[in-house]
């Protein structure tokens, strides 16, 4: 494959990758809840506290919320300056896998592992549906090449920005984040017998830099609760910021010790990683066993191992194991560790599909099942959600695009093995993004709801006993949430109250002057944009929910 064709292909994949940012963040994301965060702390200037729904609020660390905070000032509350930030990111992580995967490998490799980072169906989608991996991305990659480059060369620039990556990542989601930044490492000097580097000065001055960088987000964790020990958090008093820092985010979670507990582990939790890496790594992963199936022999086999398979090898799976080995699991924490996987493949179908071998063509017609089943299962889809016409002439295209690959002679197995998977991956995406922006859009309660009440600005909105983060997200008028209507307060003239039918009545019994001005249908929390497909199941989850004037 030219460089120019991996080059196009990252292009066009990133301006794919930017369509979610069109659309506007609904309840199907996490969005509106980590929007509403920073939303606070935009309208208040207050950057210490983070707060929910007028709650303190005790699950990750500030600094995500601090730049989308900033990114509201520049760009005004909505969707778009939300995600942007943590799209930005997401392509610094790719550009920080292209420099690690080029410190062993030429361009060609580098730039495959590029597009295998930016077409990784997961990635793709935490692009936009930003969440902390996605700026972990741009942290962690970072941090690693930096590392990696002071171990062979100790150059005091490399530490400072290692360091401070490594710092940018703690404060963005604990300090489990170095065990993925120095595990490659570490287990490369096991490997190499490199036993001193384990004492040597200038990694326990790089760590102790790396706590230094963390020191913001230890003083607004002081400022906002050992400061105040009477606060009630997760139902007690006296919570320490910087011991749930320190300890219960991380080892809390690990061990299901802590103030959040994973209440319903999965059966078979060891292995909830491993089918979850199958649909998030989509198309690559058939490459990515095939990479690892080629190491495992070579180690069984006593060849001498590359430095890079070793440190590659080393960051994915210690992390990995360590992911599996706790009952608290979420699909997205494997995202940090893709980029390892990226360069891995790319190696493996530079050395094994460009050079022609018979593995070659079996990973070719394995990609081809795997890129004509997902798209026989997007234009399904299409048809029952968008009776076909929104995409059509998309699909249309894309299968002329297929035919003629087919047709053509140049294009050798190893293009078609790369390109027929960039075309089908992207194509499940922007469907994806689409079921979300067009279709879901009509059941999110709480966006048509501030939709409704944003035409009356300087008027308090008040959410009782419900759940609806967009609401909270794009209202622009002031929004709390109350569970008892004692809480509201008495010197406001007039507020717009939000509740779900059940509990209307007892805003009447207390407020019987209360007036019905709407009443809307939808959901009332997270709710995975698949049930759009089948909108009869969807239907039979949506709430009611009433909007008073009193």
């Amino acid at each position: 494959m030219n460089l120019r064709l991996m080059i196009n292909l990252i292009i066009l994949s990133i301006m794919v990758g930017g369509v979610g940012m069109l659309f506007p963040a609904l309840s199907s994301t996490y969005i509106p809840y980590y929007g509403s965060i920073a939303k606070h702390i935009m309208l208040t200037n207050n950057w210490a506290d983070l707060i929910q729904s007028g709650h303190d609020w005790l699950d990750k660390p500030h600094l995500p919320f601090w730049i989308t905070a900033f990114f509201f000032k520049i760009f005004g509350i909505n969707s778009f300056a939300y995600i942007f930030p943590g799209f930005l990111f997401n392509l610094l992580g790719a550009t920080y896998t292209y420099k690690l995967a080029r410190v062993w490998y030429d361009k060609r490799v580098a730039l495959l592992s590029v597009l295998f980072y930016v077409t990784s169906l997961h990635l793709l989608q935490s692009a936009i549906d930003v969440r902390a991996e996605a700026y972990l991305l741009g942290e962690i990659m970072p941090a690693c090449y930096y590392f990696l480059k002071f171990d062979r060369n100790p150059k005091l620039k490399y530490m400072l920005w290692g360091a401070l990556f490594s710092g940018l990542a703690m404060m963005t989601k604990g300090v489990f984040v170095l065990v993925t930044i120095c595990s490659g490492l570490v287990c490369l000097w096991i490997y190499k017998r490199q036993w001193q580097n384990f004492v040597k000065i200038k990694w326990w001055i790089a760590i102790i830099i790396s706590f230094i960088f963390v020191t913001p987000e230890l003083i607004a964790l002081y400022l906002q609760f050992d400061m105040h020990p009477e606060k009630i958090v997760f139902g007690m008093s006296g919570v320490s910021g910087i011991r749930w820092f320190f300890w219960d985010s991380q080892f809390g979670r690990f061990f299901n010790t802590g103030p959040i507990m994973s209440t319903n582990p999965p059966p078979f939790h060891w292995l909830f990683f491993v089918h979850t890496f199958l649909w998030a790594f989509l198309p690559w992963w058939p490459m990515f066993f095939g990479a690892m199936w080629r190491l495992i022999r070579h180690f069984w086999t006593k060849v001498q191992l590359h430095d890079a398979s070793v440190y590659l090898f080393a960051s994915f799976f210690v992390t990995f194991a360590l992911f599996s080995a706790t009952s608290f699991q979420v699909d997205h924490y494997t995202n940090i560790i893709f980029p390892f996987a990226a360069i891995l493949c790319a190696k493996w179908f530079d050395e094994i599909c460009l050079a022609g071998k018979k593995s070659g063509k079996i990973i070719y017609y394995i990609e081809l099942i795997i890129s004509l089943l997902l798209l026989v299962i997007v234009f399904i889809a299409d048809l029952i959600v968008f009776n076909g016409v929104i995409l059509y002439l998309f699909f249309v295209l894309v299968l002329i695009n297929l035919i003629t690959m087919v047709i053509l002679r140049n294009w050798d197995i190893a293009k078609k093995t790369i390109i027929f998977p960039v075309i089908s991956i992207l194509t499940v995406f922007v469907f994806a993004m689409c079921v979300n922006g067009l279709a879901y859009v009509k059941y999110d309660a709480g966006y048509q709801i501030a939709k409704y009440l944003n035409k009356e600005e300087h008027m308090e909105v008040v959410g009782y006993k419900i759940d609806l983060m967009s609401l909270d997200l794009y209202s622009v008028n002031k929004y709390i949430s109350v569970e008892n209507l004692d809480e509201l307060n008495e010197k406001n003239s007039s507020v717009y109250l939000v509740t779900n039918k059940i509990n209307a009545d007892d805003v009447y019994k207390k407020y019987p002057q209360a007036m019905v001005v709407n009443k809307v249908s939808g959901c009332s929390i997270e709710t995975f944009l698949g049930n759009v497909v089948n909108q009869g199941k969807l239907k039979e989850r949506l709430d009611s929910y009433v909007i008073l004037k009193i």
